[in-house]
């Protein structure tokens, strides 16, 4: 993972945990990545750029584009540009959102890992 986050830009530790968003808890792996970063933005391994919203901006990020509406049971953690990066509690999964679409084709990069989420993510850019 250290070569992946090589250029990125680290916020400062969190102020405060937060572990749900929504109502729904947030997955170990990812709450361990933002007790020592809380995200951050910029390139991610070889071909990808984006950004880990703050742990204390996130309920107000779903908030704003609305989640448990238009993408229920899914928690928005990241992104750049019109694509969101989110999390399923219920499935264990992380995937990409296309936030301009709400039908069955909105998810992809569907990945069981905070880490294989990032690695595939980098490798369907190549």
């Amino acid at each position: 993972m250290d070569e992946m986050f090589k250029e990125f830009e680290f916020n400062e530790k969190p102020k405060q945990m937060i572990t749900s968003v929504n109502g729904l808890d947030l997955p170990e792996d990812y709450l361990a990545f933002m007790r020592e970063h809380n995200g951050g933005e910029g390139p991610l391994g070889e071909n990808n750029y984006g950004r880990f919203y703050r742990l204390e901006e996130l309920q107000a990020i779903n908030d704003e584009y609305e989640v448990p509406k238009w993408w229920p049971g899914y928690v928005v953690i990241g992104g750049v540009d019109d694509q969101l990066w989110a999390y399923n509690p219920e499935k264990r999964i992380y995937c990409q959102i296309d936030s301009c679409n709400t039908g069955a084709d909105t998810y992809y990069t569907v990945s069981d890992s905070f880490e294989s989420f990032l690695i595939h993510m980098d490798e369907e850019l190549a």
